[in-house]
């Protein structure tokens, strides 16, 4: 079993105000229905290098549901409890979390924002994450932030592939 760390809530007010803000916008071949239903099922996020699984320990598709998420190297997990779970069928979906506990000790609160919007042909994906490392940690996190941009960054790249593939083969 591993080892839980506490982390504190948070709300919107964090996905500015984070000491360590990350947004990433890309645009994707395929429906807003189909970004988010993707994005949202049991297993989500497994094309993604750096995740190893992702499941919902409630019942998924609303404000307080959680989800534990797998990462990568071995064993790390995030318990994210949701906070904003908005669907407007066709136009516009978006959902917050932030995580409640986490297997790697360091971080204070972390949050994370997922905007799917209609776009003429197609969607556009904006993630936003928020991070704040506990205080003995801020100034090394700090100076590690480059490493965990490219991390995030490789999350959002291996989501662009994975869609425009998707879209590919749906085509066929």
């Amino acid at each position: 079993m591993p080892r839980w760390f506490e982390m504190q809530p948070c709300d919107d007010t964090f996905l500015t105000t984070a000491p360590l803000l990350n947004q990433f916008s890309i645009d994707l071949p395929v429906t807003t229905a189909t970004a988010w239903s993707e994005c949202t099922r049991p297993g989500t996020l497994s094309w993604c290098t750096l995740i190893t699984g992702s499941r919902y320990l409630t019942p998924p598709q609303g404000i307080d549901t959680v989800r534990e998420l797998s990462m990568r190297p071995s064993a790390i997990k995030a318990s994210e409890h949701y906070f904003r779970w908005e669907e407007e069928p066709n136009n516009r979906y978006r959902n917050t979390f932030y995580a409640s506990a986490f297997t790697v000790p360091g971080l204070q609160r972390f949050a994370e924002d997922m905007l799917v919007e209609e776009l003429a042909t197609g969607c556009r994906l904006t993630w936003t994450f928020a991070i704040e490392p506990k205080p003995p940690l801020r100034t090394p996190l700090t100076l590690g932030s480059p490493i965990i941009t490219s991390a995030l960054r490789r999350t959002v790249n291996d989501t662009k592939i994975y869609f425009d593939q998707l879209s590919a083969n749906s085509h066929h």
